[in-house]
Formats: structure tokens, sequence, C-alpha cells
């Protein structure tokens, strides 16, 4: 959906993996941390598809807004840690 070319829209993402069938943790938490992930990338096509299974699984708007919520949070916090471990590793 980045790319100007229309038709690269009409193609599937064809990123589904084995592990999405069988993750190891419930199938709704799974896609809930998926859905953060899309959000932090910025990818709408991934965050439509994982918000359609979370549908499937019951949630709710509030608890998807949520997921998407705490997948920035982490981030955020991501990012910040590793930019003061840049800052403490240079010299003064």
């Amino acid at each position: 959906h980045l790319i100007s070319n229309a038709t690269y829209r009409t193609l599937p993402a064809k990123l589904r993996m084995n592990v999405i069938g069988a993750p190891g943790i419930e199938k709704a938490d799974f896609e809930l941390y998926s859905l953060g992930v899309s959000a932090v990338n910025g990818c709408g096509m991934c965050l439509d598809a994982h918000e359609a299974e979370l549908r499937k699984h019951g949630l709710s708007t509030e608890q998807i807004q949520a997921g998407i919520r705490i997948g920035a949070v982490v981030n955020a916090v991501a990012r910040v840690l590793a930019a003061e471990a840049v800052a403490v590793a240079e010299p003064a």
C-alpha cells in the first residue's frame, strides 16, 4: 500500500508463516502482539488483517486499541533505552 502502482494493492502480502497457525501461545495474544508490531511498522494492510482476526476471537474495539497503545509504548521505551545506551557509550 506504500507503492503508488495500484497493481501491488491487489496482491496478497503472503507474509503468513507456519508459526501463525500454532504460535505456542494463545492465538488472540499472538494476534495482539502482531497488531502492535504492525502499528509500529505502519502497515495498514497488516493492521486490518490482525484486527479482523482479533474480532473473530471476540475482542472489543477498546481491547484492540489498548493492544496498539501497548505496542506503541513498548516501542517508545525500547527506543529511549537504545538512545540512552548510545549516550552512555559516547565519550563526553
